[in-house]
């Protein structure tokens, strides 16, 4: 089998695996893999070709990844619960940590809550969400 057949197949699996993980890593070997291939249209060497495959790897990995990562990020659609971070709501069962006790109600829905800093928060206080865990609402006392 030709080199360059062998390579494609290195980038098809690499491919594969990046369609499974969505990390932005496979895939620049899968590139890697194919500058390879495209190499061996100069170098009959194959161990200088698996050099510029490393290379190829590494430099796209390093260079471009994190602008992949940072871009990919500010795409993502906020969800119905992200647009709740940063909202108003009251305590209408105290919320106590350490018991695994309280609710809040935010414009009309009642969510488990937890105290961001740990302390006992009241009855009737205004707190604002900080962070949703899974059912669960992060707030601390609203700064008026």
């Amino acid at each position: 089998m030709p080199d360059w057949v062998i390579w494609i197949l290195v980038a098809l699996a690499f491919g594969a695996v990046e369609l499974a993980t969505v990390s932005f890593f496979s895939s620049l070997f899968g590139l890697g893999a194919l500058v390879a291939a495209a190499s061996t249209l100069l170098i009959a060497s194959w161990p200088l070709q698996a050099v510029v495959f490393i290379v190829v790897s590494v430099v796209l990995v390093l260079l471009l990844r994190p602008a992949l990562l940072k871009s990919y990020g500010k795409e993502r659609p906020l969800t119905n619960v992200d647009r709740l971070i940063g909202l108003a709501g009251s305590v209408i069962v105290a919320i106590d940590n350490t018991q695994g006790m309280g609710q809040v109600k935010v414009e009309g829905e009642i969510w488990t809550a937890r105290s961001l800093t740990g302390e006992p928060i009241p009855m009737d206080t205004r707190v604002e969400i900080v962070r949703i865990e899974g059912v669960r609402a992060v707030v601390k006392i609203k700064e008026d």
